[in-house]
């Protein structure tokens, strides 16, 4: 069902989601693989499962909300392999319409695409957000690595 190019991008990015936080610094609130409880659920109402917390969400679950709520809706299906990564990758971390814009504004241009998401990290690291940069920008060290060597 779902495309190899997802799988590696998939692959990519739970590497750097890892498992279930409840950083008190993070606004996104409690997390498990990346999926806060927010977004999980709206996943239960609209597979009709009964809510749970999201510590205790399944893999396929996982899968499931990042291909549709995140390669499909960012379009990820539609570019090269390296740019779907970048994309998807990008609207996992900071959303679906902020990865789409500034892949626009890069006019696909996958290193400028890189940059600016750099950009963004260090405009946003103020505050309690300061704790987050270095991750941030180890996370898009790591994505420039591994994009070299997808073909």
């Amino acid at each position: 069902m779902y495309s190899e190019s997802f799988i590696k991008a998939l692959t990519f990015t739970l590497r750097w989601e890892g498992g279930y936080v409840n950083d008190s610094y993070d606004k996104g609130g409690p997390t498990n693989k990346g999926i806060t409880q927010r977004t999980y659920d709206n996943y239960c109402s609209s597979t009709h499962i009964p809510n749970r917390p999201v510590k205790d969400i399944s893999n396929k679950e996982v899968k499931d909300i990042y291909y549709n709520n995140y390669w499909l809706k960012a379009g990820c299906n539609k570019e090269s392999l390296k740019v779907a990564i970048a994309l998807f990758d990008f609207a996992v971390n900071s959303g679906v319409h902020r990865a789409t814009r500034y892949l626009a504004t890069s006019h696909n241009n996958l290193e400028a695409y890189l940059d600016r998401r750099e950009a963004f990290y260090k405009a946003i690291a103020v505050g309690s957000n300061r704790r987050f940069l270095k991750g941030w920008l180890n996370r898009l060290q790591a994505l420039r690595t591994y994009l070299e060597g997808v073909g």
